[in-house]
């Protein structure tokens, strides 16, 4: 076993890994700072891949409206959108950091489009009431996460790639050291640090459809649970209509051009599915999508997310065609205070055109950039399904990122508590860069204050299940992908949540794929025992968690968003690694 020791260990190289290595560095020049990266720096990590239209940096300015307190506003938005189960307080602490956090990626080189006053312009997003959406263009994260590279490559920050952690080495409720496997050959490590931030990232391997890199497998999540961190809020996580091959979230200005949503043949298939009320205002309904992009159930777009899995689940693809009008369309239909805000132009804009030329108005770098990817869009349809973007939830974190082990931080999409079921868009890249430099500050000054403590491993038993991992993952996706995705019943979460259990009492061996592959299926499997208990237990619709008691379009029974549930459910592991919950409140505002 090869071991590697530092004051400071990041885990995770994506955009809040990155942040929290510099902001320690930063605090403490004279600490030795580590980078752990599962792949090649700017090769993995979701901010150095992820693409939409127009990529939102969520944040309040001096200049952002209202201007009186206006991080407040934002953090209110944050917490409403949220379905008032998230902290109150780090919503705060994200809405007050925002104007630092976009000062220190200009300082660095990120070129964030400006207005002719020369100040950062901003543009309204899903979950906002106003326009605080900074941005480049389709690669805001890409040219963020170069940035965040180029600074770190200019600092004697040490970085080891190709390296997977997978658990801890915790004493007196401390963590003292981490494990690790080299993905490429499988050889171990021992990392002993005086402080740790994890920054790993979501789980979108749990699931077939999604725009996550591949190597999200959930591995935080896991490794902190089972050094005696807390989890919350797993059952949320965002949906989109995205790009099945590139990872691209196809929200915004793409929706809001009002292209026709067909399947293979050309047809119009949503009039098929929809209720007479929907189909008179469908022109609407796709309008808003593209201001209500993740699917959620307090918005009536809801029903276009949702006949688009119902057709997908009958064997259909689905497009979205520019170069003609919708059967639907009425320019008349277009909410004018959106436009205002988003496309900053008026209603105008949809007579006499059709919607390729519109896109072309409003967002000419999506159109170009599609085009470097060989699609054409004044040409062909745009292949798109329903895909998993973004986890809410993870190991919770309270003001200073710290999580309920001493010596473990957590930041960015990993970290849970900021965000409930929903988020204002763009918010996800602002809490890496938020929580990311909160996490690096307070692990440096918690190095400075602690010595090494001798470690002491035991040999770790890797190999004693029955299925091989490549079966078991297989199970695994194919179980949430089913029950835990966009339609959740109540008899199907439970029937998984049986697969499941069984999948865990049998074990699972080490095959072909390695070892990495093993223990990454492990994490898997865990995560996936969390998620599922929660999604049963909330037996209620809220944000992106729908769950139905009948769904065969365009019959679709939610069941109802209740007052009951504006609580939050926290895991943890007890002593004898059996899975425990608890339902809590969450920070309240002031005065709520």
């Amino acid at each position: 076993m090869k071991k590697l020791c530092a004051d400071v260990v990041v885990i995770g190289a994506g955009g809040a890994g990155l942040r929290a290595a510099l902001s320690a560095k930063e605090t403490a020049p004279e600490l030795d700072v580590l980078l752990i990266s599962k792949k090649p720096l700017g090769k993995g990590g979701t901010t150095a891949l992820a693409c939409s239209d127009r990529m939102a940096f969520h944040a309040t300015l001096p200049y952002t409206l209202p201007v009186q307190e206006n991080y407040k506003h934002h953090a209110l938005d944050i917490y409403r959108i949220g379905g008032e189960v998230s902290d109150y307080d780090l919503a705060e602490v994200l809405a007050r950091e925002s104007h630092k956090a976009v000062e220190y990626l200009l300082s660095i080189g990120v070129p964030f489009a400006r207005t002719k006053d020369g100040t950062v312009d901003q543009f309204l997003t899903d979950g906002s009431i106003y326009p605080r959406a900074c941005y480049v263009g389709p690669e805001t994260a890409i040219e963020i996460a170069k940035a965040l590279i180029r600074q770190i490559r200019s600092t004697n920050v040490h970085i080891v790639e190709n390296l997977m952690v997978y658990d801890f080495v915790v004493k007196d409720q401390r963590v003292l050291a981490a494990k690790a496997v080299d993905i490429l050959n499988n050889e171990l490590y021992l990392i002993q640090a005086k402080s740790f931030v994890l920054a790993t990232g979501g789980a979108g391997a749990l699931y077939s459809n999604n725009v996550f890199p591949n190597e999200m497998t959930g591995d935080g999540y896991a490794a902190a649970l089972r050094a005696g961190a807390q989890l919350v809020n797993m059952e949320f996580m965002q949906i989109g209509i995205c790009h099945p091959n590139l990872l691209f979230a196809s929200s915004g200005s793409m929706f809001r051009s009002l292209p026709k949503i067909v399947d293979e043949t050309g047809k119009e298939f949503l009039l098929d599915y929809l209720t007479q009320e929907d189909r008179q205002q469908l022109a609407v309904l796709e309008f808003k999508k593209g201001a209500h992009w993740p699917v959620s159930y307090e918005s009536p777009t809801k029903v276009i997310d949702l006949v688009i899995y119902a057709h997908t689940m009958k064997g259909h693809k689905v497009f979205l065609d520019f170069t003609d009008n919708p059967s639907y369309f009425s320019a008349h239909q277009i909410p004018e205070e959106i436009l205002k805000w988003s496309e900053k132009v008026g209603r105008e804009l949809f007579f006499g055109t059709n919607p390729f030329e519109r896109l072309v108005k409003i967002n000419p770098a999506v159109v170009e950039w599609l085009k470097e990817r060989h699609i054409d869009l004044s040409k062909e349809p745009l292949q798109v399904r329903n895909s998993l973007q973004h986890f809410q939830g993870g190991i919770k974190i309270d003001k200073n990122a710290q999580t309920t082990v001493k010596g473990l931080y957590a930041a960015g999409e990993c970290a849970g508590g900021q965000h409930g079921a929903n988020r204002p868009g763009g918010n996800s890249l602002l809490d890496t860069q938020v929580f990311g430099a909160i996490a690096g500050r307070n692990a440096a000054i918690e190095a400075r204050q602690m010595t090494f403590v001798p470690v002491e491993t035991n040999q770790d038993i890797f190999n004693s299940g029955e299925i091989p991992s490549s079966n078991a993952r297989r199970l695994i996706i194919e179980t949430m992908s089913k029950s835990a995705f966009l339609v959740r019943k109540e008899g199907e979460i439970a029937r998984a949540l049986d697969t499941i259990q069984s999948l865990e009492n049998q074990g699972i061996c080490l095959d072909e794929r390695g070892l990495s592959h093993l223990l990454e299926t492990k994490n898997m499997l865990l995560l996936a025992k969390v998620i599922l208990t929660a999604i049963l237990l909330r037996d209620e619709s809220r944000g992106p968690h729908l769950r139905f008691s009948h769904f065969e379009p365009p019959v679709m029974n939610f069941l109802p968003r209740k007052d009951e549930w504006n609580k939050y459910i926290v895991f943890w592991l007890d002593t004898d690694q059996k899975l425990r919950y608890e339902v809590r409140f969450p920070v309240r505002p002031r005065g709520d």
